[in-house]
């Protein structure tokens, strides 16, 4: 396992906070170069100048990935700065209301949008970059609700629609060595719905910093193999 990645260009989605925060850090100290999508502006900013005042290679770039129109016109930025993209993390997710009576069309639109839609749209629109780099690694950062599903019909439906997607990532990609991952997270400690942060034993509730280790772990590994997929729980939760 190479544990280097200089000259490596890393996309990261929701990546001005929670484990995409983590994962651009962990990267980024590895030597790649972060290229950080959020759509708070503020946050997203102010996170690129703390690792770009550590000597981090960093670009920022605010997008809505639900957005097709802007997702291509980030896409083309990304393109017109770097000849390839070698990491793709799909990370961006929305919460949804999690009864099927409480959920909207509008909630249903906007869930599927970020959660589902915005994954193809990013990977459709780096295509030909990540086909461009010599092997490239693409890791789809879904839930345990893409197992087990659960109450709430938007989120569920959109973590289970992104299994087939990543195979469909992998089907696609393998003739281009590019492999794809999809990961199932149990509960992190990242703030979700509100959760207070760091009051959890990690027994209970993941650190983000460690999931991001086992994503770098991932990304380093050698370009014979893939996991295809890979299901994270905390140790007080071993079982679906």
């Amino acid at each position: 396992m190479n544990e280097n990645l200089d000259n490596k260009v890393a996309v990261i989605t929701g990546a001005s906070h929670g484990l995409g925060r983590a994962v651009a850090l962990k990267l980024a100290a590895l030597g790649a170069h972060v290229v950080l999508i959020a759509r708070r502006e503020a946050p997203l900013y102010q996170f690129a100048e703390e690792l770009r005042s550590a000597g981090m290679g960093v670009t920022a770039l605010t997008c809505d990935v639900s957005d097709a129109g802007r997702v291509k016109a980030t896409a083309a930025k990304i393109q017109a700065f770097f000849p390839s993209v070698d990491i793709l993390i799909n990370n961006a997710g929305i919460p949804a209301p999690r009864e099927f009576e409480e959920t909207g069309f509008d909630d249903w639109d906007q869930v599927i949008g970020v959660n589902l839609s915005g994954v193809f749209y990013l990977t459709r629109a780096l295509w030909d970059s990540l086909k461009s780099g010599e092997s490239a690694y693409v890791i789809n950062i879904s839930g345990t609700a893409g197992l087990r599903g659960g109450g709430s019909p938007a989120y569920g439906s959109s973590k289970f629609g992104l299994t087939g997607l990543n195979y469909a990532i992998a089907q696609a990609g393998k003739a281009h060595n590019i492999r794809s991952t999809i990961l199932y997270p149990g509960g992190m400690d990242t703030g979700w719905r509100g959760a207070p942060i760091g009051v959890a034993p990690r027994s209970e509730s993941m650190d983000p910093d460690v999931v991001a280790d086992m994503i770098a772990h991932l990304v380093t590994s050698p370009p014979e193999f893939v996991v295809n997929e890979a299901v994270l729980n905390p140790l007080d939760f071993p079982f679906m």
